[in-house]
C-alpha cells in the first residue's frame, strides 16, 4: 500500500472543490496564496519523506488545475522565471541542502552516463537504453526468453521490456493509447456542464500526463530515476488502483 498514490487523489478532489469557490477571485493575491498553502501541504509532505518524483506530480496537478482555472498569465511567467532561478542557484551552490545525496549523485550522472564512478547509479538506465535498442522496428517478441536483463523492469522501466518485446512499433502504438486516453480526459472535462467537473478531468489528465513523460524521461535517460511510474502498465498495487479509480471520477463527470 502506497499512501501517496491515494493521496493524489484526495487533493484532485479538495483542490478541484477549492478552486471551484474561489474561480472568480484566482488572481487576487489573498486567494492564491491560499491555493498555494493546499498544494504545499502534499508537495512539502512527500519531499520530506523522499518521494520527490511523486512530489513532482503533485506540483505539475496542482499547477495544471490552476492554469486552467483561469490563473494569470503574469503569475505564470513570474512563477517559471523565480523557479528557474532559484533552481540553479540551488544546484549551483546549496546541493547538500535541496538534495540528499543519492538524489543528487542521480542528477550528475545523467551527465556521465559512461563515467565508471557512476556505475552503480547508471546501471537501470544504461541496461534499459540496452533494452529499448534491442527492440529495433518489430521487437523480439513478447514472451522471448533472451530479454536483456533491467533491474526492476516491471515497475519503472517496463517501457524498455515494451520496446524490447515489440519494438518501435509497439511503442507507437503503446503511447498512442495513452495519448487517446489522456485526451479523451482533457475532452471530456472541456465538456463538462460545471467548472468542478472541468477541474477534476483537468487534474486526472495531468496525473496521467506527467507521469507518462517523467518515466519515459527515466527510461530514455534524460530524467534522474525517481520512481515514477507508466500508467496502466507498470507493475504496483496502488499505482495502479489510482489510475483506474482516476478513470472512474473522469466517467462520473
Amino acid at each position: 500500500l502506497q499512501p501517496t498514490e491515494l493521496a493524489k487523489i484526495s487533493f484532485i478532489l479538495t483542490f478541484a472543490m477549492h478552486l471551484d469557490m474561489v474561480k472568480n477571485e484566482i488572481n487576487e493575491p489573498k486567494t492564491l496564496a491560499k491555493l498555494l498553502a493546499h498544494m504545499a501541504v502534499p508537495v512539502l509532505l512527500v519531499h520530506i519523506q523522499g518521494d520527490d518524483g511523486t512530489a513532482i506530480v503533485f506540483a505539475c496537478i496542482g499547477c495544471m488545475m490552476m492554469f486552467v482555472a483561469g490563473l494569470s498569465w503574469r503569475y505564470i511567467a513570474g512563477a517559471v522565471c523565480a523557479g528557474i532561478t532559484a533552481l540553479a542557484v540551488a544546484v549551483g551552490f546549496f546541493p547538500d541542502k535541496i538534495f540528499k545525496n543519492y538524489q543528487y549523485q542521480r542528477i550528475m550522472a545523467l551527465f556521465h552516463m559512461d563515467d565508471p564512478a557512476y556505475a552503480d547509479i547508471t546501471l537501470q538506465q544504461n541496461k534499459g537504453l540496452i533494452s529499448i535498442g534491442a527492440g529495433r522496428i518489430f521487437g523480439r517478441g513478447m514472451f522471448n526468453e533472451y530479454h536483456n536483463y533491467v533491474p526492476k523492469a516491471e515497475n519503472d522501466f517496463i517501457f524498455s521490456y515494451i520496446a524490447e518485446s515489440i519494438g518501435f512499433v509497439g511503442c507507437v502504438l503503446v503511447l498512442g493509447a495513452l495519448f487517446a486516453i489522456a485526451i479523451k480526459t482533457l475532452t471530456t472535462g472541456l465538456r463538462s456542464q460545471d467548472k468542478l467537473g472541468t477541474y477534476i478531468c483537468t487534474g486526472v489528465f495531468a496525473a496521467m500526463a506527467w507521469q507518462v513523460i517523467i518515466n519515459l524521461g527515466m527510461n530514455l535517460a534524460v530524467l534522474p530515476v525517481i520512481g515514477v511510474t507508466l500508467p496502466f502498465f507498470s507493475g504496483g498495487g496502488t499505482s495502479a488502483l489510482m489510475m483506474y479509480l482516476c478513470v472512474g471520477l473522469v466517467l462520473s463527470v
